[in-house]
């Protein structure tokens, strides 16, 4: 009886622990996010479907889950005492210990700098740039997610400018013109996210003293600067996307009919009385999920059209 209830009690507490470690990486935050940055790299560099193409999808998922991973732990003190977050925060939530969580991140950043020295020079120098903020942006030495300013440009560059550039010179060593329209559009859309996190915490962080864009340049300019942001990113993307044929028109159309199915379920649930932000949050993850699965079907379908000989393209 003794030996029976011991290995449920394991049983348990390793299942506690696995739960804890896959709700600090939160993928579901980013896996749409960067599929869509890595792989507008990949096609401005003419790249297509081999070992590099995934290798460099993982080896973003594992940058950017090192950075998440990075930021709940040392958020968990903060998150603590807030009944908000102290549940969505795996550490603070005692789900795991701050030990393991170390430990597991500073696994999934080792991981993530070998799949970047397997892609080469440039590759590995661009993602190990991203560790490194990732580290910095939330490290309560340095911290740059409080710093005005340097918190929108760490983060633009972290969770989308960086994945772009190694996504683009996994497959190419030199800059040719349709690089830069697309690296905007990345950028932008991220700049607008951090942006928006900061206007929507606004008042939680103004009453903790902190000293990040939005509260250095008060919620109604912010909100300006977002929305003016988001429209720069949006003609960035209508330029990449329809006039320098980054993406097929085939494929263009696949991503709209794909946000309009992923799209109709959030518009029936909003309400009259929502909020900007409110809104926009409910359009955030359909679109992203939309382009995402529009891109990969964009390297796969010439791929498997080459592998089985379709005759499609």
């Amino acid at each position: 009886m003794v030996y029976s209830f011991s290995t449920r009690d394991l049983e348990k507490h390793l299942k506690r622990t696995l739960n804890g470690l896959l709700k600090l990486t939160r993928f579901d935050e980013y896996v749409f996010f960067v599929v869509v940055t890595t792989l507008l790299g990949v096609a401005s560099a003419g790249g297509r479907v081999d070992w590099r193409f995934l290798v460099v999808l993982l080896a973003n998922w594992t940058a950017v889950g090192y950075a998440f991973m990075i930021n709940d732990i040392e958020d968990a003190p903060d998150d603590a005492l807030s009944s908000k977050k102290i549940n969505r925060n795996p550490v603070s939530a005692g789900l795991i210990t701050p030990k393991t969580a170390r430990l597991w991140t500073f696994i999934v950043g080792a991981i993530s700098a070998v799949l970047f020295a397997l892609l080469g020079t440039w590759p590995f120098l661009f993602g190990l740039l991203s560790l490194i903020l990732g580290f910095l942006y939330s490290y309560r030495g340095v911290r740059l997610k409080t710093i005005a300013f340097l918190d929108v440009l760490s983060h633009c560059l972290m969770l989308a400018g960086l994945q772009y550039l190694t996504g683009y010179f996994t497959y190419t060593t030199v800059l040719v013109r349709n690089w830069l329209w697309p690296f905007l559009f990345v950028v932008c859309i991220s700049i607008y996210g951090e942006l928006y996190n900061e206007i929507r915490d606004f008042e939680g962080d103004q009453a903790a003293q902190l000293r990040h864009t939005a509260i250095i340049l008060g919620s109604r300019t912010s909100h300006i600067l977002m929305l003016s942001i988001l429209m720069l990113g949006v003609l960035s993307g209508i330029v990449s996307f329809l006039f320098i044929n980054l993406i097929p028109f085939w494929v263009f159309i696949v991503m709209t009919i794909l946000a309009i199915l992923f799209l109709f379920p959030q518009v029936i649930k909003l309400r009259r009385g929502n909020s900007s932000i409110e809104i926009q949050n409910a359009f955030q993850k359909p679109l992203q999920q939309a382009a995402a699965l529009a891109l990969l079907l964009q390297f796969l379908v010439p791929w498997l059209d080459q592998l089985f000989h379709l005759g499609l393209f």
